[in-house]
């Protein structure tokens, strides 16, 4: 048997699959038969709507004539479903959003109960795009999964009002209503469960809502418990998303690969291929491993600055592309306008609009962004509509029928934080209170911090050098007695695999994270236990807060314990950022120790890589499953093993950069001297990968453990025989599953036995006995391979558990 193929049915019993072919086929068939006709004529309505206002997009606000068709414009977006049976991350991204709908994909999403489904990501992720694309294959009928909705609502929570009904809030997206309709739509509600409602954004609506308001109802199954929910929020909410909704799926959302980039800049450039090449040679492979253009939001802005102006300064900085696109901005009006106000008005307004975003993201009943125009004018003054002009705000469609009202927003969330990050800039800089009084009041805990982190991040840059004092108050928020037991436990974990704190009894954590953050353990194989990732989050936001603000160094200095570099499936950017403290070899830097970055959804360490001889006091570097090959198994695997396959790959990375990664570090390799550990398994390195690292790694003859597993070694018996000759403190040697036979693995024993006296442990469990077999090496081969070695040498054998996750 070949590699397992992406959507085979691996956690699910025949019967399951067959019971939801079977409801799946009655679904389909039932369309419409159930539908009252007066739903049949508003779902009609509704299409139209969704086919004017979602398909075609005006993505700036100062240009109504620009618009882009969703259909021709949008590209993958990775996305990665969560297995709540296994308690991990499916490890290949479905092709589609609407693949979430499909049992053959998702098993969680059962046709015989309604779904409830988390989708999540990172700011400008691209969240919106997919409800856009969502909604745009419900409405062409053309995709079948679908067809278990007869009606699909969706609603910006943004908008949302508190004196609005959720019936209201579908009712007012169609330019008339009916008192009678309503009543048929509430029944439907009621009854009915071939209905989809999408609440977009619920990090926009925190706080902002009762509990009694039909929204939490909704979400928490008070109200149409029949119904199908789909809800969008940054990750920094999902867990208030959990312990209402209790979702049966969840999906992450991972942005654009390198290749998802290049289709996304031709689309744009689609009638000027030419201006999209040249960009794309301009930002090149370096950018493009920095992660920055991963985020669709971003990658916009980047496209619209080049259309512009062929001089843009593109950057892993994400401060310096805002502070670009506004000039831009202004520039632009300027220009067209055949009266324009004085540059001076122009600030004036501005440094207005910062007060109006700043006090409107951090007020005490939650975040604003979308304000009456009476708002508006209060902060900004009758010329108000100057800021829609320059595209800075945008006017949107008012959310209530019986008290309409023009109301405003930004072009996106960030822009609300970018501008509230120059009014915070300007407080800190010319008030009396104290500065720390000040942070104190706005970012009172660690978790409030990580709710307003891309504030954070803005301000920092902002402030440049004189960042300094808000990194010292993020690290007092760390040095916080609690905080430092899970950064105690986050490195102790990835030793052990194993918690040994019960976070929801032994400690309360209520200001670091929620409760379902520290209950939810999901394995380490692919993840952390999540308050464990919250806490990662929390050092990720410092990072790219010291890098924003130029003081980069700082960060070694004073964020990492124990001499240890360590991330788990962190967002691309961290690992760029990380490349450049680094390379700025501060003197914290040169005696890391541990340098452990493993569990990568896709290759993103070329930058890291090019960096480790700055790392001369490195012991241990650990590598595992961090994209390094791509280089797929083809032998007969267990099935074990095989459901491990399928969950943790991700076939989206580009094939330039896995060429290089294996060639890349063998270069760097020698340069460790002081290596006693390295770790490199799980990388679907083939035999030509590992042949180019062997010679690397012989020259580290401090070596005292080496990881190999998973990785295909066919045909190299001889070269890990001569290899062991070169490591005589070798200590412990893995080569779970590489398929070597038995006589290669008898050979590298002796090997082992004649250069390497003070060997502990030699795993070598499923190896075929024979070349191309599935008859794996068992109790009598371990048996001989043990004679052949010293009595104190532990082998591991009958593979009746998986290798642990550090094997």
């Amino acid at each position: 048997m070949a590699e397992a193929q992406p959507g085979l049915l691996m956690d699910l019993n025949p019967g399951d699959v067959e019971e939801d072919a079977e409801l799946y086929r009655s679904t389909s068939a039932q369309e419409n038969e159930d539908l009252p006709l007066e739903l049949v004529q508003y779902r009609d309505l509704i299409n139209q709507f969704y086919e004017l206002q979602v398909r075609n997009q005006q993505p700036v606000a100062y240009d109504e004539e620009f618009i882009l068709d969703v259909e021709d414009t949008f590209t993958t977006i990775d996305i990665l479903p969560y297995n709540t049976r296994r308690q991990a991350f499916d490890r290949q991204p479905l092709e589609s959003i609407a693949d979430i709908f499909n049992p053959t994909f998702n098993p969680n999403c059962s046709l015989a109960r309604p779904a409830r489904i988390l989708l999540w990501g990172a700011p400008g992720i691209g969240k919106t795009t997919l409800v856009a694309k969502l909604l745009t294959e419900w409405n062409k009928r053309d995709v079948q999964v679908l067809h278990r909705y007869d009606l699909l609502f969706a609603i910006a929570l943004r908008r949302v009002e508190r004196t609005q009904s959720l019936v209201d809030c579908i009712f007012d997206q169609l330019p008339e209503s009916d008192v009678h309709m309503k009543e048929v739509l509430v029944n439907y509600l009621h009854r009915s469960n071939r209905v989809l409602i999408i609440l977009d954004g619920y990090d926009e609506l925190e706080g902002h809502l009762g509990e009694d308001h039909d929204i939490m109802k909704l979400l928490t199954g008070r109200l149409f418990p029949h119904a199908s929910v789909l809800v969008t929020t940054r990750t920094t909410f999902t867990s208030d998303v959990i312990a209402r909704m209790k979702p049966d799926t969840r999906v992450e959302i991972l942005g654009f690969s390198p290749d998802n980039i290049e289709s996304y800049v031709k689309n744009f450039f689609g009638k000027q291929p030419s201006e999209g090449e040249a960009l794309l040679k301009k930002i090149g492979p370096t950018l493009l491993s920095t992660g920055i253009f991963s985020v669709p939001i971003l990658l916009l802005q980047v496209c619209l600055l080049w259309e512009d102006n062929k001089d843009v300064i593109l950057s892993d900085k994400i401060s310096l592309l805002y502070n670009q696109v506004v000039t831009c901005l202004v520039r632009r009006y300027g220009a067209k306008d055949k009266n324009p106000v004085r540059i001076e008005d122009i600030h004036a307004l501005i440094h207005a609009l910062e007060k109006l975003a700043f006090e409107h993201l951090l007020k005490e009943n939650g975040v604003t962004t979308v304000f009456d125009q009476e708002v508006v004018k209060r902060y900004c003054g009758e010329y108000f509509m100057i800021l829609v002009k320059l595209g800075l705000l945008k006017e949107q469609k008012s959310p209530s029928r019986t008290n309409p009202v023009v109301q405003y927003s930004f072009s996106h969330k960030t822009m609300q934080e970018y501008f509230a990050a120059q009014y915070l800039t300007d407080k800190l800089s010319t008030e009396k209170a104290t500065k720390g009084e000040m942070l104190q009041h706005y970012f009172p805990t660690a978790r409030k911090i990580q709710a307003l982190g891309e504030l954070l991040v803005f301000t920092c840059e902002k402030l440049g050098k004189n960042a300094k004092f808000v990194l010292h108050y993020l690290l007092d928020i760390h040095n916080t007695p609690d905080v430092q037991l899970v950064e105690e436990e986050f490195y102790n974990f990835f030793v052990t695999g194993k918690s040994k704190k019960d976070w929801n009894k032994d400690i309360k954590l209520e200001n670091f994270a929620s409760a379902e953050d520290l209950t939810q353990f999901t394995g380490q194989w692919n993840d952390y236990p999540p308050v464990l990732l919250t806490y990662q989050s929390y050092i990720e936001l410092y990072l790219l807060c010291c890098h924003e603000s130029g003081l980069t160094g700082q960060f070694a200095e004073q964020a990492f314990p124990k001499d240890t570099i360590q991330f788990s499936g962190a967002r691309p950017r961290v690992y760029g950022v990380l490349s450049h403290m680094i390379a700025e070899g501060s003197e914290k830097v040169t005696k890391m120790e541990h340098l452990r970055l493993v569990n990568m959804q896709t290759y993103v360490l070329g930058s890291t890589l090019d960096e480790l001889h700055k790392l001369p006091s490195l012991k241990e570097l650990n590598l595992r499953q961090s994209r390094l090959g791509r280089h797929l198994p083809t032998c007969t695997i267990p099935r074990r093993l095989e459901l491990r396959f399928k969950y943790r790959r991700i076939m989206k990375t580009s094939e330039d950069n896995l060429a290089k990664a294996p060639a890349l570090l063998a270069r760097q390799l020698p340069l460790l001297r002081s290596l006693k550990k390295l770790v490199i398994s799980w990388n679907d390195l083939g035999p030509g990968d590992v042949k180019q690292l062997l010679p690397a790694i012989k020259e580290l003859r401090s070596l005292e453990e080496l990881f190999l597993s998973g990785n295909d070694l066919s045909g190299l018996g001889k070269d890990v025989v001569d290899l062991v000759a070169f490591l005589p403190k070798l200590k412990v040697f893995k080569i779970y599953f590489c398929q070597l036979t038995f006589v290669e693995i008898q050979m590298i024993a002796s090997s082992l036995t004649d250069n390497c006296p003070d060997l502990e442990l030699f795993d070598f469990q499923l190896n075929p006995i024979q070349p191309d077999e599935s008859t794996w090496v068992g109790e009598r081969e371990m048996d001989t391979v043990k004679t052949a070695l010293r009595d104190k040498v532990f082998i591991p054998s009958g593979a009746k558990k998986l290798p642990p996750a550090s094997s």
